[in-house]
């Protein structure tokens, strides 16, 4: 008979584990953490003000990002040099190794990626660099004269980045790169809307106030009504007068220099696999169909309907299901995420002790198609599950239930600050990440929340069968495999989801993050599998806590580690036997 209790302390004692020297080992981990400094250095010096999305030590915070092509080319040796070391090393601690795996994936897909050359279309509406400032005016130390002094410095810093980045576009214009014209309008038309407020109402000016100090209050204001808008302004008109009308008509990246390579590039890069298009997309296919299967089973117990588009219509269709209003929208997203909060106890062993707050976007993001999202917080700050509140007609019960569970519990802030509460192998750990992991983990969770009862609403049980793995299908298929905007459209309305509505707000998000969308369900269909493979393997004796415990134990990991980690843990199940 299978040991259940004796298995769960194999798995958290045993995984990965080889006997090895003290002498050799120590060695090991010298070197690898002085790999992982060194990288680490770098990787501060060319982004400092991503470290407070993984709570980095900082002795300064005085930097933005360096977009000069002399620190890219900094940082690409850097990676390079660490990559070659890297490779020599032997290691044989659990720790270590799975540390190893992650740093390694990281640096690989770093170097995969050159050939996107990204630097010379970096224009996205949904993550920018006034998007990182918006979230630095609640982060930035400001309570000591050195801290005002740096917050000075990396302000100014950031009126560089733009005049830069006119630099780094042109460039890419000569060469055949562009974003596409859609994406470029989505950012005008956020930054028009930014730099237009009044400084004494400007968003950022709320920094001055945190500091409560006359005299950096009035450098402050100074800095940004003189070098930070006008430097945006500038950037702006370059966008809409010399940009725009150079930008690519096709939203996908085959239209750019060696684009299907830059393609499976991305892909890897947020699923840590390593497929064609067309193995994608197939994959993909393959799932819709059968999830189409399942919402007509469902959809005859529940609605008496025999058709797919019939159940989507029926699950959307009904007024009680509606919001009237954004405050609405708010005040249920707040009662389902307390629902959930309670509910998962009885599937997780530990809970994070980072709070989450539910809080709508900025108003100079709102209506432009800046999708609902997780936003990491720490001991100090409390996490995010941020959203649009002008999006309230478009959404329902199901939609907004399933996007509750999705960014928080049981999905990105339950796995997030678990993670964030766990200790590190290397500060540097953190940054480690890839989407098929994060994301697979927060589709995952979509089908938990029903297995726990936190769905209310019957068009939650439809509607999310009906949308995961077409971002496999659309995705490949809008950059890659020839299909038109409207294929691609119909394709995505299909599913009924609440944000097809404006389907081009999809679009372009596809078109600005070209691979993301592939990430949710290339991670989600690895997690269930290796569910399956558990529940088939232990029988009665299947644990869901000690599942999910092993899922996440290790922070974010690429899919090779966790497949790694599910056939280890049977192997020690079936030597203690």
């Amino acid at each position: 008979m299978k040991q259940k209790y004796r298995f769960f302390s194999l798995v958290v004692c045993a995984l990965l584990y080889q006997v090895s020297s003290p002498a050799a080992a120590d060695t090991a981990e010298i070197q690898l953490k002085s790999l992982a400094d060194r990288y680490q250095t770098a990787l501060l010096h060319s982004g400092q003000p991503f470290a407070y999305f993984s709570d980095l030590p900082l002795t300064r915070h005085d930097r933005f990002l360096d977009n000069t092509p002399e620190g890219l080319q900094t940082l690409q040796k850097t990676i390079d040099d660490v990559l070659d070391k890297l490779r020599t090393l032997q290691l044989t601690e659990s720790d270590q190794q799975v540390f190893y795996a992650k740093f390694v994936e990281a640096l690989e897909t770093s170097v995969q990626q050159r050939i996107c050359r990204s630097e010379l279309w970096n224009i996205s509406h949904m993550f920018g660099p006034h998007s990182l400032l918006d979230f630095l005016i609640n982060v930035q130390p400001v309570a000591t004269v050195q801290d005002r002094q740096d917050a000075l410095s990396r302000w100014n810093q950031a009126a560089d980045y733009y005049e830069q980045e006119i630099i780094n576009l042109k460039t890419g214009l000569s060469l055949g790169y562009s974003a596409p014209k859609r994406v470029v309008r989505r950012l005008i038309s956020q930054l028009q809307a930014l730099t237009a407020i009044e400084l004494n109402a400007h968003p950022y000016m709320r920094l001055a106030e945190r500091a409560d100090n006359a005299e950096f209050s009035r450098q402050f204001s100074e800095l940004i009504r003189n070098r930070l808008l006008p430097a945006m302004r500038s950037y702006n008109e370059f966008l809409l007068s010399e940009y725009l009308p150079q930008a690519r008509e096709p939203l996908g990246i085959h239209a750019l220099p060696d684009g299907r390579d830059c393609y499976i590039a991305q892909y890897r890069s947020y699923t840590t696999l390593q497929r064609t298009p067309e193995e994608v997309f197939e994959l993909g296919l393959k799932t819709v169909n059968a999830n189409k299967a399942r919402v007509v089973e469902l959809a005859k117990q529940l609605y008496s309907e025999a058709s797919f588009d019939g159940a989507v219509k029926k699950a959307n269709e009904d007024a009680s299901q509606k919001f009237a209003d954004g405050n609405a929208m708010h005040e249920f997203f707040v009662t389902v995420n307390s629902r959930a909060e309670a509910a998962m106890p009885q599937y997780f062993s530990q809970m994070p002790t980072i709070e989450l707050q539910v809080e709508a976007i900025p108003e100079y993001q709102q209506g432009t198609g800046r999708s609902a999202h997780y936003v990491s917080g720490n001991q100090e700050r409390a996490a995010k599950f941020a959203y649009d509140p002008t999006t309230f007609d478009q959404e329902n019960h199901g939609t907004a239930e399933i996007v509750t569970v999705h960014e928080g519990y049981p999905g990105h802030h339950l796995q997030i600050a678990l993670v964030q509460d766990q200790a590190k192998f290397h500060p540097i750990e953190r940054t480690f990440s890839n989407s098929a992991f994060a994301e697979g983990w927060a589709r995952y969770a979509e089908a938990l929340a029903e297995e726990a009862g936190i769905y209310q609403s019957k068009s939650a049980r439809i509607l999310r069968r009906a949308w995961p793995a077409r971002g496999m299908v659309a995705d490949p298929a809008l950059h890659m495999l020839g299909w038109s905007n409207q294929q691609v459209a119909d394709f995505l309305i299909e599913s009924g989801a609440s944000f097809t509505k404006d389907v081009d707000v999809m679009l372009d998000r596809i078109a600005a993050l070209p691979a993301q969308l592939t990430a949710y369900d290339s991670g989600a269909l690895e997690i269930f599998a290796l569910r399956e493979q558990m529940e088939a393997a232990l029988g009665d004796d299947f644990d869901i806590k000690m599942f999910h415990q092993l899922m996440l134990k290790n922070g974010n990991v690429p899919i090779a580690v966790l497949r790694q980690q599910v056939t280890q843990a049977l192997q020690s199940n079936q030597t203690a036997e």
